[in-house]
């Protein structure tokens, strides 16, 4: 199995490993493709080799447009789709494909049987869940607190990467507000020097 990304998988005991490796299922899935919707029960934790998931909250729940919660990445792994699988209650967010992913999606009783059984894989799990919930407690932070300015600039430096391909409207719908908005502000960072635009990108100009 390609899973190098993880490194626990390296600390797992042969029994674990082997288990694994006999009952986890190979992912492939394209672009825009959903996981899994908010509500659904899950059947199994996926363990991502290449791509990109988008782990949001629906707009009728919160009334202004979807939030992005976090993004998942080789080496990474969805709280929302753990919790659910491990506890067989309903997923609290939705997950979409946002780079065409490939993958191992390990299923419910696998996983069950690791949490008994292997200490490593324990040792993993909460590690994971407590950086994840740190993480989505400073997105709970940044939307009651911060100016949406300051969110803006926030997400677009968070990217990584100095030309981000999207649309305003992509950006709203991440950010939890409307398009008008959005596009006043991008505006204005243009003006002050901090960003140039095109169509269908932003270009972080560095200082």
């Amino acid at each position: 199995m390609e899973l190098d990304h993880y490194q626990f998988f390296q600390s797992l005991e042969p029994e674990s490993l082997e288990k694994v490796c006999s009952e986890a299922k190979k992912v492939s899935l394209g672009v825009g493709t959903f996981l899994y919707y908010q509500g659904d029960i899950n059947q199994g934790i996926l363990f991502l080799t290449k791509g990109c998931v988008k782990v949001f909250l629906h707009a009728d729940e919160i009334g202004k447009g979807e939030i992005t919660l976090y993004y998942i990445t080789p080496g990474e792994q969805c709280l929302v789709n753990t919790l659910s699988t491990i506890s067989q209650t309903p997923a609290t967010a939705t997950a979409i494909v946002d780079e065409s992913i490939e993958g191992w999606l390990v299923p419910t009783d696998t996983i069950r049987w690791l949490i008994n059984n292997s200490p490593a894989y324990r040792d993993f799990k909460i590690s994971f869940c407590a950086e994840r919930l740190t993480q989505i407690m400073h997105l709970v932070e940044e939307l009651r607190f911060k100016r949406m300015d300051q969110r803006l600039l926030n997400w677009l430096f968070v990217q990584g990467r100095d030309t981000i391909r999207t649309t305003h409207e992509q950006i709203a719908q991440i950010l939890g507000t409307s398009r008008e908005v959005i596009s006043r502000i991008l505006k204005n960072l243009e003006k002050e020097g901090v960003i140039s635009m095109g169509r269908g990108f932003i270009k972080i100009i560095s200082s």
